[in-house]
C-alpha cells in the first residue's frame, strides 16, 4: 500500500517545507536526500526503520521526525493523518537538528500546524505541489 504525503500550507498558501528549504538555503544534495526519504515514506509508511523515521512520536503526542543525514541534519516534522490516520502523513514543519538537539519551538509549531489541519483540512497539498 502506498502512503500519501501532504505538506502543510502557511497562511499565504505556500508549502512550509518548500519555504523552509529556501529560507535555510538547503543545498541540492540535501534536498535530493530529503526527496528520497519522502519517496521511501510513501512506499513504506510506518515501516521505515528507526534510523529514518522516529519510531514513535517525539513529543509524547503526534509529531514524528523524518531523519535525513547529510551535511545538515534535516529533521522535517510530520504526523500521521491527521485526516486519514492509516494512509497518509503530513509534513508540518522543517527543522534542523544540531548537536543531537531539535529546537522545542519547532516541535511546538508543528503541533500547532497539526491542530490547524484538524479544524481546516484544506490547509495542505500533496508534498511539493506548492512552492514559495
Amino acid at each position: 500500500m502506498l502512503w500519501t504525503v501532504f505538506e502543510f500550507l502557511d497562511a499565504r498558501n505556500f508549502g512550509v517545507i518548500q519555504i523552509w528549504l529556501k529560507k535555510e538555503r538547503i543545498q541540492k544534495k540535501a534536498r535530493i536526500l530529503l526527496d528520497q526519504k519522502i519517496d521511501l515514506l510513501r512506499q513504506c509508511g510506518p515501516g521505515l526503520p528507526p534510523e529514518m523515521l522516529s519510531p514513535g512520536p517525539i513529543d509524547g503526542g503526534h509529531i514524528y521526525k523524518l531523519k535525513v543525514r547529510g551535511p545538515v541534519m534535516l529533521r522535517p516534522l510530520l504526523c500521521k493523518g491527521p485526516i486519514s490516520m492509516d494512509t497518509e502523513y503530513t509534513l508540518l514543519r522543517g527543522a534542523i537538528e544540531r548537536n543531537n538537539v531539535l529546537p522545542q519551538s519547532d516541535i511546538v509549531q508543528a503541533e500547532a500546524n497539526r491542530q490547524t489541519l484538524i479544524s481546516n483540512p484544506d490547509r495542505r497539498c500533496l508534498y511539493g505541489q506548492r512552492s514559495s
